[in-house]
């Protein structure tokens, strides 16, 4: 009985040794990122003119969109149908 104690020490004394060489361990270092830098006052004013232009060219597009079903004489679900088909058309 005393033999199959000792073997059970030295298993659990042993795998404490070896668990807190492996916790030991240093972590890896996180991988090295760089910081997104914010858009600069330049990078602002050409992203906010180029969304005015694509809101204007698609009101544009809307409002012809509009007059074509007006001209086929289109009312209520076809005409609807009609426009948002037209407005899927590429600009």
């Amino acid at each position: 009985m005393s033999r199959i104690a000792t073997i059970l020490a030295s298993a659990a004394l042993l795998s404490l040794v070896a668990g807190g060489a492996v916790l030991a361990q240093p972590a890896s270092p996180p991988p090295a990122t760089t910081p997104a830098t914010p858009p600069t006052k330049a990078e602002k004013a050409e992203a906010k003119k180029k969304a005015a232009e694509d809101r204007k060219m698609k009101k544009q597009m809307a409002a012809d969109c509009r007059s074509k079903a007006k001209e086929q004489n289109l009312k209520g679900a076809k005409r609807k149908e009609f426009v948002t088909e037209c407005m899927s058309k590429p600009m």
